[in-house]
Formats: structure tokens, C-alpha cells, sequence
């Protein structure tokens, strides 16, 4: 009766079921000669009372799944507990792929999908502008108070603007914002209170970071001082950490605008106002973008500059900073994909060690079929050994992946030049629910790709196999297993092979020859849009007794200030864009770059603006190829498309001398195809930049310069002073970065491939210990029994050599269409071979312990053994 129960599941199907059935057993007591109520009561009392039986099935059949799972989890555990090597094994392997996969979620998610910590974020949206060949975020003070009475459109608007603020030497990020800017957005506040736009007093909110930094998480620190730019501000609140700012860039404290404009540089609310000031605005309920867009036209008419004859519009999109496209999707894959091929490598390790458990235990198996238990319940038990163990490799993750994190940002800032350091964020990288998560959720699946094919392998075979522990399961067993060394190892090459690129690229990119010594060359940049304060900061650096050389640019070599001009030597030839950069005469002396052909700019020169020009060697031999430059003309015209002339005034130039050819931008670009340099003073427009060499490397450090620029603004860190070194080391900072990511991933999938091969090897030396006594017996010299595991370990080696190389291949080639630069190659031969060797290499050590085993064996003791 009770497997006729569990054919009907339904309570309705079951009360038909069971009174039909009634109805028959009735019938056949009658024909018995039974009478009908006696056979009534006969056949109530074999089947029992309808509705109890229905009852009592259904209320232990609602329990009786979890009953299961209960037994399955404490067999699954004492299993577990009497195998303690093979349980740390999976889990510490399978802890370290679902890591490093968390740590790359972790980064994602603070990054992307963290959503804003204000209130009603949706609601929050940029205004820009934009024409046909230009656009902003800048608007003026007048601009903001404007705005934000337009109470037809927006709930609340807010200003804001960024900069670098000194206090105590050290430089802060700071937001200068209008006093309603913690009322509209609302972030969360862990001490004190946020300003309000009453506050006319000299206070600062801080964040949790700098709070931490700055202040040693001190819980006295409301109320104290803090100095910037050598005015003193109370500091009245700490944000909770979750909010760091409306941008990606993450932020130390915020300012009342109305209160720092006295000390700002340029004006920021008197008569002459700058148009620095970003504005973001909480559109009403039931009105749209799109109306608000319309409705702006007639605003951003009277308040930006768009060029002559252009109608500039109003442009409205999210203010938010992580904005989840296909186009970032597609980016980031690779990346993710790297980290995803470890974890896959782990789980193909963990799933090869379950199959070799599988094949040891199929003698239990095969003794719970005989028993009754059905495929599917030996499956689930199996399943749930590997539950158990994704669940503790998954809690692990977590751990690891928050230790991993600390080191990776204390590992990050170590490594960054000193001057960057200094001035860079990162937003917080918390293990918040998202990333537990997405760690339970990795687990999970991560069951289902180690555990679940091991526990159906080591279950479909038959019961007489099983109880021998012989025949087809070994085999399949066996080509299994094999399948998944090849996958690590192909994948083994993949990440190796990638990282043996990275890094061959990164040193190639960092033993290029700038064209000029870099060494103890500062370069000296303005932020914002105070170009004109280099014409002050020169004469005053050339003063300073420690101050060697001084020369004024227009935008400093690897800044990529430099821009392009359509030019053609003389007349009648086509123009073609070239780049050009005004210079001060003391230019080429304070980078060390040599005159090659005729001089150099005079001082007078500079002071006219002459029409003459230094032209690069690239430059001379494209134009003039085989014949002397000096004294020849450049023909200066209007670039194709653009509406304005890029130097105006400049219609033709004459050549005074040629420079070496050297690197102004990206360093990985190379050496420019073409430059024109021509002759400026720093009391020139086009003077926006300055490099400075010092008597000594140490006699301009970073406090000394902070002196000296407060000298010439207000706000010294209106100034970005940057050691050339330094730029050349930032730049090549990404490629080295990636380099050392990929050698991590690579040794880690190697890691795990080796042992996986060595697993393989080890369990085919146990299995075949009778064949080896065998051969051995019959003469087989060690050597020969060396070469029959090695060969073993070759061929697996050789086959995910092959098939990792063509992905690889193919993966570096599909970037490389995507990745164009001059001086790096994806496709490097030189990185495929040593991937190959590395990952073979590494095969022959794995195989080398498992092959030693197999020369000691006995004979005579194989012959006996019971496998």
C-alpha cells in the first residue's frame, strides 16, 4: 500500500485511488462469498480509515525529504571527518578558485554595481550641454542659484566642485558644495551632523576613509580643527563609509562653497565666476528627462559659450558613476573570464580527486544498491558530500577573499609611484550581501561542476562491477579523469601564456628611450582651467635659489597636451596632421634633448612669436627626405572638419632646426611620427605648462614646491607637480599591474594542474600495481617502468598543450584586433614558447614522484595485492 501512495501525490488523486480500490477488494470478498458489510469492514481494516491513511502519508511524506537531507548531511560530515586529509584538500583548493573569483566581484561590485548612498538615487540626474563640436558640466555660481528655483522641474539642485586641498603638507580631495547638498541627497551620517545651508561658519564634514586616515578613527573628532590651505575648519560630522561622493573619484571631505570661495582660486561666487561648478538636480515626481530637456534650451542659450554658430542644448543623463552597459560587459570579460578559468581549474582538480574517492568506494556503493538504495539516493548522497564541501570552501572564500583584498590595496599602493599615491582613492572594497552572495551562489554551482559528474560516474555502473571493483567503471573512470587534466592544463597555458605577454610587453614598454633624460625633471601642470597662473609661477620658480632650470610649455611631454595641426611642407603638397607644442627656448636644455641641425630659439624669438619652428627628425625626413631642412617653410592650414584654426595667427613657418625624435605621449605609442615645436615666454597664452629642474634631486621636494606655490595662488594645490619618472612609471603601472595579476592566475591554474596530473598519475600507479609486478616479474627494467608513467604524463601534457595553445591563440588574436599599439605585440611567439615550457616542464615534475614510486615496487608483493 505504501508504494501505491507514492505513485499518487495529489490528495484528490489519492481519496479517488484509494475508494476505487476499496470498492474492488469489496467485490472480491463478495465473490468469495463474504457479505457485503462484513467485506466492507474487512477491506476498511486492511487499508486502514481513508482520510487517517491520506493524513498520516502526506504529514510524513512533507517531512520525509528532509529527514533525508538530514541523513544525507550527517553521513556526508562523519565521511568527511574520517577522510580529514581529502576534505582539507577540496576545500582549501576550491576556497582558493572561488577567492580569487570573489575578490574579482568585490572589485566589480564596489565599482559598478554598488548603487549610490543617498536617498532616491534614480532621481538624480547630471546637466551638461553640448553642441556640435563641443560641451561641458561647467556652470557658474548664478547658474546653480538659477536652477535651483526652478521648482516647476527639480525638487532640489545641487553645486559642486572638486579640487585638491593642503592641510599639514598633505594633499586631500575636497568637494566645495552648496550648503543644501546633504538635505537633497541625504547620505547617512555616523558622527555628528552635516552641514545645512544655514551654516555660514568655517566647517568641514569628512568621510569615513579620511576619518580613518587622518584622524585614527578618533570618536572625539567632532569638534576638532582642521587646516586647509592654511585656514582653519571645525570639523562637524563623518559620513558612514558607504558614501564617498557624487563621482567614481572617492572623496576625503566636504566644504560649504559659500564659506572656501574666499580663499578660492579663481572666484567662484563674486563678480568674475568661473564656470567650474557641476550641478546635479532630484527631478520631480511625473516629470521627465526629456521634458526637463526641453524646457532648459532657453537656460543653457544664456549660460554656457558655445562656439560661433552653434546652438548648444541641454543634455540630462544619470548622475550616476556606475553605469552597467554591454559595452563595460564586454570589457571586463576578459578579466573576469582569467579569474573564472581558476575556479574552473579548481573544480576540474577537486572533481578528478572525488573520482578516484568514487572509484575507492565502490565497494559501499555497491553494498547500499544491494541493500535496496536506488541510483538517484546514492547520487544525492554523493551530492551532498560535495555540497558539504563547496559550503565550507565557500565560507573560506570569504575570509580569504577579505585578506586578499587588504594585501591587494596594501600591495597597490606599495607599488604606485609616491607622488600618485599620495593623491589617489579607492573606493571602499566591503564584503557586503551582494558579494556573499554571489560566494554562496559560486559555491553552489561550483557543486554542480565538481561533484555532480563524479557522483553519476561513480553510480550508473553495474552492481557486479561495483562489488568486484573491477571493469567498465574503472575505465570511464580513467578517461574522465583525463579529460579534466587536459582542460587544467590547457587552461594552465592559457594563463601563463597571457602573463608571460603582460609581462614581456611591460618590460619592452619600459626599456623604451624617451628621447630625453626624465631624471630629476619635474613637471608642473594647473588644474582646472587657471592656465594663466604659469606666467606667475615661472619668473618666481627662477628666483628661487634652488631652482636650476624653469621653462614654460604648452602642455609637458607624457601629459598628452600636445595636439595636432594640419601642415604641408611648402606649397602645393597635400597637409597632414602633425603635432606641434609651443615651447620656452630653455626647453630643449632642461630635457637634455640636443639641437641635430641648425639652433635653437631666442629669447626674442619667444618674446615675438615668431613664425619659426623646430621640427622633429621624423618630421624632417617625411617632408624633406635627403635634403637639409634648415631655412624651408611649413604651410599651415586649417585640419580637415575642424571649424576653427588650431593656431591661428600661424599661416607659415620657417624651419630654424631639427630635434630628435621623442616620446611626448603615451609611452607605449613610441616615439612620435612628427612634431613641430615653436617658441613661447611664460607670459604667452599658450603657456599652460611648466618643467622645472632642481640644483639637487632632494631640493624640490613635494613640501618645498607646496611653499613655492603659495607664493603665486592661494590654493597651492591648484598645482599638479609630478616627477617626469614618475609619469613614465604610472604609465607603464597598468601593463605591470596586469603582468603581476596574470602571473598570480597563471601560477594558481598551474598549481592546480600539476597536482591534478600528479593525483592521476599516483591513483593509475595504485591501479596498475599489478600489471607494473607483472612486467617488472618478467624483466621490465625500471627504466622502462619510468618511461610507461611518463609517457602517460607526456601525452595528457601534450594534448592540453595543443588545445591551450590554440585558444590562446586565438583569444590574444580576437584582442589584439581590439588593442592596437605601436610597441606592443599580443601575439608574441617568444611568450607561447615559454608557456609551453613551463607547463610542460611542469607536467615532467609532476610525473616524476609517481614514476619513482612505480620502480619500487614488489613483485611479489603486486602479484598478491587485492585491486
Amino acid at each position: 500500500m505504501i508504494s501505491f501512495f507514492r505513485r499518487h501525490r495529489s490528495r484528490e488523486d489519492f481519496a479517488s485511488e484509494i475508494e476505487a480500490h476499496l470498492d474492488l477488494e469489496v467485490d472480491r470478498l463478495v465473490a468469495d462469498g463474504w457479505s457485503r458489510d462484513r467485506a466492507r469492514q474487512e477491506a476498511l481494516r486492511a487499508f486502514g480509515n481513508v482520510a487517517l491513511a491520506r493524513e498520516r502519508f502526506y504529514e510524513k511524506s512533507r517531512w520525509v525529504w528532509l529527514e533525508q537531507a538530514a541523513q544525507d548531511l550527517r553521513y556526508a560530515w562523519r565521511t568527511l571527518r574520517q577522510s580529514p586529509s581529502f576534505f582539507a584538500t577540496t576545500v582549501l583548493t576550491l576556497m582558493v578558485g572561488i577567492g580569487v573569483t570573489t575578490v574579482a566581484f568585490t572589485v566589480f561590485n564596489a565599482y559598478v554595481l554598488r548603487p549610490y548612498a543617498v536617498r532616491t538615487p534614480s532621481s538624480l540626474y547630471q546637466i551638461s550641454w553640448r553642441s556640435p563640436t563641443s560641451g561641458g558640466v561647467g556652470f557658474r555660481w548664478r547658474d546653480y542659484l538659477e536652477l535651483n528655483d526652478r521648482r516647476d522641474l527639480f525638487d532640489d539642485v545641487v553645486a559642486e566642485t572638486s579640487r585638491f586641498v593642503s592641510s599639514d603638507g598633505q594633499p586631500l580631495a575636497a568637494v566645495l558644495v552648496s550648503g543644501n547638498y546633504f538635505e537633497a541627497l541625504g547620505p547617512r551620517i555616523l558622527l555628528g551632523r552635516a552641514f545645512t545651508a544655514a551654516d555660514d561658519d568655517a566647517v568641514v564634514v569628512i568621510s569615513h576613509q579620511a576619518w580613518r586616515r587622518q584622524f585614527a578613527s578618533a570618536p572625539d573628532v567632532i569638534g576638532k580643527e582642521i587646516a586647509l590651505n592654511g585656514r582653519h575648519f571645525t570639523i562637524v560630522g563623518v559620513l558612514r563609509p558607504e558614501f564617498t561622493g557624487l563621482g567614481g573619484f572617492p572623496q576625503d571631505l566636504w566644504v560649504p562653497l559659500s564659506v572656501y570661495a574666499p580663499i578660492a582660486d579663481p572666484d567662484l561666487i563674486g563678480p568674475q565666476q568661473a564656470r567650474t561648478l557641476e550641478l546635479v538636480a532630484r527631478i520631480r515626481e511625473g516629470v521627465s528627462p526629456d521634458q526637463v530637456k526641453a524646457r532648459l534650451s532657453s537656460f543653457i542659450q544664456h549660460a554656457v559659450e558655445a562656439p560661433t554658430g552653434e546652438q548648444p542644448q541641454a543634455f540630462i543623463e544619470p548622475a550616476t558613476r556606475n553605469s552597467l552597459s554591454l559595452q563595460m560587459l564586454a570589457v571586463l570579460s576578459p578579466v573576469f573570464a582569467a579569474f573564472v578559468l581558476v575556479l574552473v581549474t579548481a573544480c576540474a582538480n577537486v572533481s578528478n580527486v572525488m573520482l578516484a574517492r568514487g572509484v575507492s568506494r565502490q565497494r559501499e556503493i555497491a553494498m547500499r544498491l544491494s541493500l535496496g538504495a536506488s541510483r538517484g539516493r546514492v547520487v544525492r548522497q554523493l551530492f551532498t558530500e560535495g555540497l558539504l564541501i563547496s559550503l565550507f570552501a565557500g565560507l573560506g572564500a570569504v575570509a580569504f577573499a577579505s585578506v586578499a583584498l587588504r594585501a591587494m590595496v596594501a600591495a597597490f599602493f606599495g607599488t604606485l609611484p609616491p607622488a600618485v599615491a599620495g593623491i589617489l582613492r579607492l573606493v571602499p572594497l566591503d564584503l557586503d550581501y551582494r558579494v556573499f552572495v554571489f560566494t554562496m551562489t559560486a559555491s553552489m554551482t561550483a557543486t554542480v561542476m565538481f561533484a555532480l559528474i563524479p557522483a553519476l560516474q561513480a553510480s550508473r555502473l553495474s552492481l557486479i562491477d561495483n562489488v568486484r571493483g573491477t571493469g567498465a567503471s574503472m575505465r570511464h573512470g580513467s578517461k574522465l579523469r583525463h579529460a579534466l587534466v587536459i582542460g587544467q592544463v590547457a587552461v594552465s597555458l592559457i594563463l601563463v601564456t597571457l602573463a608571460v605577454t603582460l609581462a614581456r610587453n611591460g618590460a619592452a614598454v619600459g626599456s623604451i628611450d624617451l628621447g630625453y633624460q626624465s631624471a630629476g625633471v619635474i613637471s608642473i601642470n594647473v588644474r582646472g582651467n587657471q592656465d594663466d597662473l604659469i606666467r606667475h609661477l615661472v619668473p618666481v620658480l627662477a628666483a628661487d635659489p634652488r631652482v636650476a632650470e624653469v621653462a614654460a610649455t604648452g602642455g609637458n611631454p607624457l601629459f598628452i597636451r600636445t595636439r595636432s595641426v594640419a601642415a604641408a611642407p611648402g606649397e602645393g603638397s597635400p597637409a597632414r596632421p602633425v603635432r606641434y607644442t609651443f615651447v620656452a627656448p630653455e626647453y630643449f636644455s632642461i630635457l637634455r634633448v640636443p639641437i641635430v641641425q641648425g639652433r635653437g630659439f631666442r629669447t626674442d624669438e619667444a618674446r615675438l612669436a615668431a613664425s619659426v619652428a623646430i621640427v622633429s627628425s621624423a618630421t624632417a625626413k617625411t617632408y624633406w627626405p635627403g635634403v637639409d631642412p634648415i631655412g624651408k617653410t611649413i604651410r599651415i592650414e586649417r585640419a580637415e572638419g575642424r571649424p576653427v584654426d588650431e593656431l591661428p595667427g600661424y599661416t607659415q613657418l620657417t624651419v630654424i632646426g631639427t630635434a630628435p625624435d621623442v616620446v611626448s605621449g603615451l609611452v607605449v605609442d613610441g616615439a612620435d611620427p612628427g612634431h613641430i615645436y615653436l617658441p613661447i615666454t611664460a607670459d604667452d597664452p599658450h603657456a599652460t605648462a611648466a618643467l622645472v629642474r632642481g640644483r639637487t634631486p632632494r631640493d624640490l621636494d613635494p613640501q618645498t614646491l607646496q611653499t613655492i606655490f603659495g607664493r603665486v595662488a592661494k590654493d597651492p594645490q591648484v598645482f599638479e607637480a609630478l616627477p617626469l619618472d614618475e609619469m613614465r612609471d604610472l604609465q607603464i603601472y597598468p601593463l605591470r599591474a596586469a603582468s603581476w595579476v596574470g602571473f598570480l592566475l597563471g601560477a594558481l591554474a598551474l598549481g592546480l594542474s600539476v597536482s591534478g596530473l600528479y593525483g592521476v598519475l599516483i591513483y593509475t600507479v595504485n591501479q596498475r600495481t599489478r600489471e607494473i609486478g607483472i612486467r617488472v616479474a618478467l624483466g621490465a627494467t625500471g627504466t622502462a617502468v619510468v618511461r610507461l608513467i611518463v609517457s602517460q604524463s607526456a601525452r595528457l601534457a601534450a594534448i592540453g598543450a595543443g588545445i591551450g595553445l590554440v585558444a590562446a591563440g586565438g583569444s590574444l588574436k580576437a584582442l589584439s584586433s581590439v588593442v592596437q599599439l605601436q610597441t606592443i605585440s599580443l601575439l608574441d611567439a617568444t611568450a607561447f614558447a615559454a608557456g609551453v615550457v613551463l607547463v610542460v616542464g611542469a607536467a615532467a615534475l609532476a610525473a616524476y614522484q609517481p614514476a619513482r614510486r612505480a620502480t619500487r615496487i614488489d613483485p611479489s608483493q603486486a602479484l598478491r595485492a587485492d585491486v
